[in-house]
């Protein structure tokens, strides 16, 4: 690989930080902010690192940056996914202070720009997904029509199978224990985030036999 300059070996160090801390490269905009330059003498330096062999870029994503796989690098087969314990209603989906690890996955696992794992507190969507569970969450801000969704309901964050009616919205669980709950279209555009659709479950079989 061709060397790089000393601001150049600097981008290529953020840029490897962020995927490790938050599982998903930096737009240029995030890599301009951080350096205080203008998105376009950053977007340059990352098209520097791109010919020089240290990045290539994915096309159709806005996040489509990778790291190649040379030595000391993130593998581009692998995404940090960041595991979420709790979401607070007026934070940042991924602040810091919800985190609690970060879980190597294969990048082809990983929908999306931009993922989480939330750890499952609640039955409402039992036997399908089951407390302890992680789930898998691609970040968008709308799910097709009986959807699981990770919803956050004021307060609250939940998970519910989304279904929009005329009258407004619906949210209903798998488990006929719990009522659906069903909102208004005013009080679903005050109280109701959907923060994601929800891909995948990891579940541990270890300890659930002897329950």
């Amino acid at each position: 690989m061709k060397p790089l300059t000393e601001k150049q070996r600097a981008v290529l160090a953020f840029v490897e930080d962020f995927c490790r801390r938050q599982g998903y490269p930096p737009t240029v905009r995030e890599v301009a902010a951080h350096f205080g330059i203008q998105p376009r003498a950053a977007a340059d330096h990352l098209a520097a690192l791109k010919r020089k062999g240290y990045l290539h870029r994915e096309p159709g994503r806005s996040r489509g940056l990778a790291l190649t796989g040379r030595p000391g690098a993130l593998s581009e087969e692998v995404a940090l996914v960041p595991v979420v314990g709790r979401i607070a209603a007026g934070r940042p989906l991924l602040a810091y202070e919800h985190l609690e690890d970060r879980l190597p996955l294969p990048r082809s696992w990983v929908p999306g720009e931009e993922a989480f794992l939330l750890k499952v507190t609640g039955d409402s969507m039992a036997p399908l997904i089951m407390p302890g569970d992680l789930v898998l969450v691609r970040v968008q801000p709308r799910v097709g029509r009986g959807e699981i969704a990770v919803v956050l309901i004021d307060e609250e964050t939940t998970l519910k199978r989304v279904y929009e009616e005329a009258g407004g919205l619906v949210l209903k669980g798998d488990n006929p224990d719990f009522a659906p709950l069903r909102f208004s279209s005013s009080e679903a555009a005050e109280l109701v985030q959907i923060l994601g659709k929800v891909v995948g479950v990891y579940r541990s079989l270890e300890g659930r036999n002897g329950r």
